[in-house]
């Protein structure tokens, strides 16, 4: 009996000592070891449920005690917050998927090391990852794929730079929204580029300095929508090198959304094959909502195409930080990434909160891994007491930048009757020299900025007044003959050494085909000495009388009243000349249908000449006669009332010659030469831009046959 009250006693003290060594020895904890053998063996469903088990031990029980200073402690704390993003992200993959991953191949097993070791490399990657839609981001629905970490592994083997930095980020963002991810538009790129060449490419012309400087401020949920850009990587380049070449003032606050404006609102003619032939054929708001997305995407502003009802517009994230949806309705008629645009709105305001948005999305990974309902109810409840509580910027859901233009043709503000002596002067993208012109023997070299004087006269409203001058991105100053003007023109002062046919070219830059620039002299042709008109414009006679037809300025003019189809211009050349040859411009407005041209001999008028339309460019030689007065008689005009800009005659024809633009896709070019016979002498030489979609105008050079 007492041996077996000493055995009984003896196994109840073992019993106890195993029970007190049990406790430390079988509580689990986040350990290296087992990081290790769940990536090597590629089993990760225990490792998560310890994980989870884990982290459920840390948390209180009593939902009073889960305060929002209570949970920021702990989501913080340098123990507990790599155990959470270990989490989150084997959850996010699915620990079946992620071990086949991992058993694929050994550079995976290494890679998967890499990225579970680094709670910044997760934190980073799990925070690009969560969806924009808040109701996704509450239900934790979202996940992962392993094809996001194929193409991550991929840049992370290529590429060692790829481990830190901004280059970290393109690699994440590339991964998570490859290129051509989402629906074709207009121009894309068939098949979409690799991956790791459009993450090498992006690295490259960030480190060149290529990008806007907002790009280096991005998340990396907003990189995802530059990477995924559908153009090529040359069509990319080449978005860049044409702003910078032909419109550099739309570099100014970033503002190359406003390229948009540029592409023309109708059906193209010219297949969409790239996006430079977006930009010169046009297309209705499909083609526009791509081009705009492609532009913004080639300097490294986030942009997604927008659905609206009947119509495609654009978001884009603006140099403030704020998403602006443009070229259409406001937000609240939006949909884009399978939101509605006033919860796109909502989800995008509440990521530039970073502090915030951080806490709320670890305080749903910790909720997610809570075994028990209680604690993690109160943890969501925290969470959205926090999202409730933000200073959420408020948006006008209705506004929209520039929907005017959403079809037609923009009618914008301005008009302009007359030249102005001076070019409106946009703000500069960048302070440099104007590279060193190197005389060519025989060339006369003129800069375009030289003029002394231009003007021009809208159509659809324009943009500016005039031709405006802006810096030119590589140094010195250039001109743009803009679109929606019915008239534009640029006056040089010019000395001819010798009377003779000379070649004119013009370094220009233009995105659209079938352009042209109209080129005349004044100075060959008589001077009268006053001229007389049967009827002037509500008798505005300073302002638009019969003089203002023979100052060989194109920016002045002879008006009539309304419906008078039949009206006459006299010249008066001050005594009795020898005549052969007449010019006449009635510019853009062709309204003319029917007249003719008389000299007076006594006091009889008798005909030079008849036709049926004038236009711009009329000239019309005729026997040689002398005659002190010349008439220009209106009998009939298709419209409105006919309106002359000028009128001459002489024995020398000015100068005159048509520039065949060249299709440059916005970059500089020499167009062909063309033959204009001047005389020797000082002249004023004018370029013409009728009714054209956008010229860049850099210099010209004229050479003698």
């Amino acid at each position: 009996m007492k041996k077996t009250s000493i055995r009984i006693v003896r196994s109840l003290a073992a019993c106890a000592l195993l029970h007190s060594l049990s406790g430390p020895l079988l509580a689990w904890e986040p350990n290296a070891g087992d990081l290790d053998r769940a990536i090597s063996g590629g089993d990760f469903s225990g490792y998560l449920t310890n994980l989870s088990s884990w982290l459920g031990q840390q948390v209180p029980a009593d939902p009073a005690q889960l305060t929002h200073p209570a949970l920021t402690h702990l989501i913080e704390s340098p123990v507990i917050a790599p155990v959470l993003a270990q989490r989150q992200f084997i959850a996010k993959v699915g620990p079946v998927q992620l071990a086949a991953f991992a058993k694929a191949d050994a550079a995976n097993k290494a890679f998967l090391t890499w990225i579970l070791r680094s709670r910044q490399i997760l934190e980073l990657w799990l925070e690009g990852a969560t969806p924009m839609k808040i109701s996704a981001r509450e239900d934790n629905s979202w996940s992962i794929s392993t094809g996001a970490l194929e193409i991550w592994k991929k840049i992370y083997l290529a590429d060692p730079g790829s481990h830190e930095g901004i280059p970290l980020k393109l690699a994440m963002a590339t991964a998570l929204r490859p290129p051509g991810t989402g629906a074709p538009g207009s121009g894309q790129q068939k098949p979409p580029s690799d991956p790791l060449v459009r993450y090498k490419y992006f690295k490259t012309v960030h480190a060149n300095h290529e990008l806007f400087p907002s790009f280096d401020k991005l998340t990396v949920w907003d990189m995802q929508f530059v990477v995924c850009s559908g153009g090529s990587e040359a069509d990319l380049t080449w978005g860049r090198e044409m702003v910078n070449t032909w419109r550099p003032d739309f570099r100014v606050n970033e503002k190359v959304v406003d390229t948009t404006s540029q592409v023309w609102r109708r059906n193209s003619p010219v297949p969409h094959v790239d996006y430079k032939a977006v930009l010169d054929g046009g297309g209705k708001c499909g083609p526009r909502s791509s081009w705009s997305v492609f532009i913004c995407q080639a300097f490294g502003i986030p942009a997604i195409g927008v659905g609206q009802p009947a119509h495609a517009c654009v978001a884009y994230k603006a140099v403030d930080g704020h998403w602006q949806v443009a070229y259409g309705r406001g937000w609240n008629a939006s949909h884009l990434e399978g939101m509605s645009g006033p919860e796109f709105v909502e989800g995008s305001e509440a990521r530039l909160l970073t502090n915030a948005f951080t806490q709320v999305e670890h305080m749903r990974w910790l909720a997610a891994a809570l075994p028990a309902k209680q604690p993690a109810t109160a943890v969501l409840a925290v969470a959205n007491s926090i999202t409730q509580a933000l200073a959420v910027t408020k948006r006008d859901l209705a506004a929209s930048e520039k929907p005017n233009e959403a079809e037609n043709e923009p009618g914008l503000t301005g008009n302009l009757g007359a030249g102005s002596s001076k070019a409106p002067a946009l703000a500069a993208p960048a302070a440099k020299p104007e590279p060193p012109y190197k005389p060519v023997p025989g060339v006369i070299h003129v800069d375009a900025s030289s003029y002394f004087e231009q003007g021009g006269v809208h159509c659809y409203g324009g943009q500016f007044d005039g031709v405006p001058m802006m810096d030119s991105f590589a140094g010195g100053k250039q001109l743009h003959f803009q679109a929606s003007m019915a008239s534009a023109w640029v006056g040089y002062k010019i000395e001819v050494p010798a009377t003779g046919t000379y070649q004119l070219s013009a370094k220009l830059g233009a995105v659209n085909s079938g352009q042209i620039l109209y080129v005349r002299s004044f100075g060959a042709m008589l001077t009268p000495k006053q001229a007389n008109a049967s009827i002037v414009y509500r008798n505005m006679v300073k302002d638009l009388g019969p003089q203002q037809a023979i100052d060989n300025n194109p920016g002045t003019r002879w008006a009539v009243n309304e419906n008078n189809d039949q009206c006459w211009l006299d010249l008066d050349l001050g005594k009795p000349t020898p005549i052969s040859t007449c010019m006449i411009d009635e510019r853009a407005w062709n309204r003319v249908s029917k007249f003719n041209v008389l000299y007076k001999t006594g006091n009889t008028w008798k005909p030079l000449f008849e036709g049926t339309n004038i236009g711009i460019d009329f000239h019309q030689d005729f026997p040689p006669v002398t005659t002190q007065y010349v008439r220009l008689n209106i009998q009939d005009c298709r419209a409105v009332a006919p309106t002359i800009w000028e009128f001459s005659v002489g024995t020398v024809a000015d100068g005159r010659a048509w520039i065949e633009v060249p299709l440059t896709n916005g970059l500089w070019q020499m167009s062909k030469p063309v033959a204009i016979n001047l005389t020797k002498g000082s002249h004023t030489l004018w370029f013409f831009a009728p009714f054209q979609r956008g010229v860049s105008f850099k210099s010209f050079d004229l050479k003698r046959f």
